[in-house]
Order: C-alpha cells, then structure tokens, then sequence
C-alpha cells in the first residue's frame, strides 16, 4: 500500500473520529451523552478505527530517517490505542445495547469494567504515544510542526478533562479534546495525500538537514 493512499485513508479515519466524537450529542444513546454512545455512533467509530489502522503506519513511513525508533513506537502506540478506543471499547458497548446482559455490571449502574478498562488504556497510550509522535514530528521537519503540537496539547488536555468529572461538561471537553488531536491527524493525512510524493519530500528534508 502506498504512502499517498494511506494518508487518505488516516484522512477518512480521522474526519470519522471526529464526527463520532460529536455524534454523541446528535444521536445520543439511551443514557444521553453521558452514556454509552448509540449504535450508530459506535458503529462509525469502528468504521473510522478501521480507516485509522490502515493509515497511521504512513506517519512513520514517510519520515522513518528522521523520526527514528522513537517515532516507530509513538505510531505503534497510538496504533494499539486505535484498537481500544475505536474497536474493543465501541463493540463492547453495542453488544451491551443489542444484546442486553451480554456484558457484566459487576457494580449495577455505570459503565461496565469490559469498557473502563480500554477506555483507559486508550486515553493513557493516546497521551504517551501522542506526546512522542509529536515531538518527533516537530523534531522531522518534514510535516508541519503545528501538527506536531497539537498532538502534544490535546491528549495533555485530554487527561485534564478527567478533573472535570463525567457530567455534562466533561463530555463536552473531552469531545472538543478529541476533535482537536483528530484534526492534527486530518492535518497530516491531508498533507500526505495531497502534496507532492511523500517520499520524495522525507528524502528533501534529509538533503536540507
């Protein structure tokens, strides 16, 4: 697969993320925002997690020299975090909705533990690994170094929004944190999709350092 077809595919994923992130206030599930998210809302979650595995590699691919192993586990880790958040923690939640009592709440109400747990290790592996790619990038100069920082600042912020509880506002804060680190990654797969051969520019890049 082609670099120039998985930046359009990181591209799709990433736009889908973020229209999920704020489906969960148009089509809210049956608990509202604060709740597991609707089958829809789940389902284009998956669809976009799917886009996002298929195109995150072409962050490292088309600055492997510059970004080093360093770079090669930031991708590997938002990669796995990919899988949490988009694919376990989103069929969790339809099996709970289709098939009611098909996963366990050990404690009644609330989320159940099937979804706290890659819940948590997605936003913990989305901050390390963002952090990481980030400064990587920054540090490449091969895409620009804006999108660097926003995949730096938003999963930082993301893990602050914890502070401000599951309510109402909380969801609306990490929604607004998730859409800013997508849109880094929609900067990113727009820049690999549309520019000029990525690979000629990683090689550029190197002739210029």
């Amino acid at each position: 697969m082609s670099v120039r077809l998985q930046g359009r595919l990181l591209l799709a994923g990433a736009i889908g993320a973020i229209l999920a992130s704020w489906f969960i206030f148009l089509l809210p599930g049956p608990d509202g925002p604060g709740g597991p998210g609707s089958i829809p809302t789940n389902v284009v979650f998956v669809i976009s997690g799917l886009f996002l595995l298929a195109g995150l590699p072409a962050l490292y691919r088309t600055q492997a020299n510059q970004m080093g192993i360093l770079g090669l586990v930031g991708v590997a880790l938002l990669w796995v975090a990919t899988i949490f958040l988009f694919l376990v923690l989103s069929s969790v939640q339809i099996l709970d909705l289709t098939i009611p009592g098909s996963i366990p709440h050990p404690g009644g109400e609330g989320p159940p533990p099937l979804a706290i747990i890659p819940m948590i290790l997605g936003v913990v592996l989305t901050l390390i690994g963002g952090v990481i790619v980030g400064i990587t990038i920054i540090r490449a100069h091969v895409l620009a170094a804006a999108i660097g920082w926003i995949l730096i600042v938003s999963p930082v912020l993301l893990l602050l929004t914890a502070l401000a509880g599951n309510g109402f506002l909380g969801v609306i804060l990490t929604s607004a944190c998730l859409g800013l680190f997508y849109a880094g990654l929609v900067w990113a797969g727009a820049a690999l999709s549309f520019r000029g051969n990525p690979t000629q520019v990683s090689e550029s890049s190197v002739q210029r350092n």
